[in-house]
């Protein structure tokens, strides 16, 4: 009998510690991030996302199941240029876990991995909206940063668990390598919309005209985070007959009356786009993410 005890102990707890060595537990603040950490991280990690990809990251409040996997968490992935910070900071002061702590290597904000495009000159107030100081914050709708992203998470990923090192460099490797790939077919595909005009409804898809070559020359808000006005409607009306603009780009999770409106009044084609992973079914990878959208853009190729 003593003997059967000192095997079973001596197995559970080779299990118990060989799994807790094995598994790098990531939190991320995006599903974008979480699909990125899934790539490089494979078997090796365990990731976690304290949001959907169908809710706006900007409006949330932190709640206990995102207090709960800070407090679990080895790496916590976070987009940055103020993204979180109306719910963030609060959710990792209440996770009290030293090892996710600002400054500390299981927490990386991401956006010093990247450009960021529209930083704001000269003094912020309010009456500008919902502007970010830092610039804006929506870099992963360029596949590019997606790639410096990526980067940056395998480099941390091997220097807290060195163990896994060379897993973590490969599986690197293989995602740059499909992304590449994949971002000059995408490019190809939507080779129609170079250097055409589009309208989105907020401010948060610079880096996507970036990266596939057209330019958004207006925003259906007046200010970020400001509700249309009737003025403000008029004068894009105005615009987009003047410019003969076709295409007017928005999230899902915006109220549509303003674009049905600008629609009705003009014809511009209203193309509704997912712009995180998990933002409709299907859209489980960072890949699926970018087919849809350039699925969808590709749709309004007649009318830009």
């Amino acid at each position: 009998m003593l003997r059967f005890l000192c095997m079973f102990f001596l197995v559970w707890g080779g299990l118990i510690g060989s799994a807790w060595s094995a598994t790098v537990n990531v939190v991320t603040t995006t599903t974008d991030l979480a699909a990125i950490a899934r790539a490089v991280g494979g078997k090796d990690v365990a990731v976690r996302s304290l949001t959907s990809g169908a809710s706006d990251p900007h409006y949330l409040a932190a709640k206990p199941s995102m207090i709960r996997a800070i407090y679990e968490a080895d790496l916590l992935l976070l987009n940055g240029a103020e993204l979180e910070s109306g719910w963030l900071p609060a959710a990792v002061q209440a996770g009290r876990n030293p090892r996710v702590q600002p400054g500390r290597p299981g927490y990386l904000d991401l956006s010093e991995a990247v450009r960021l495009l529209k930083v704001p000159e000269g003094p912020i107030t309010r009456a500008m909206g919902d502007v970010h100081p830092s610039g804006n914050p929506h870099y992963m709708l360029d596949p590019r940063n997606g790639a410096r992203v990526a980067t940056a998470v395998a480099e941390r990923l091997k220097a807290i668990d060195p163990t896994h090192a060379d897993a973590y460099q490969a599986r690197l490797e293989t995602f740059l390598d499909a992304l590449n790939r994949r971002f000059a077919d995408w490019r190809d595909r939507l080779a129609f919309l170079q250097g055409r005009k589009a309208i989105s409804y907020h401010k948060s898809l610079s880096y996507l005209a970036d990266a596939f070559g057209f330019e958004i020359v207006d925003q259906v808000e007046p200010l970020p985070g400001i509700s249309p006005t009737v003025s403000h409607l008029q004068g894009l009306i105005a615009r987009i007959q003047a410019e003969q603009i076709g295409l007017l780009v928005m999230e899902a999770f915006y109220e549509r009356r303003s674009s049905d409106f600008l629609n009705k009044q003009t014809g511009i084609r209203a193309v509704v786009l997912p712009t995180m992973v998990g933002a409709t079914p299907g859209i489980e990878t960072y890949f699926d993410l970018f087919e849809a959208i350039v699925d969808a853009l590709k749709e309004s190729g007649g009318k830009t």
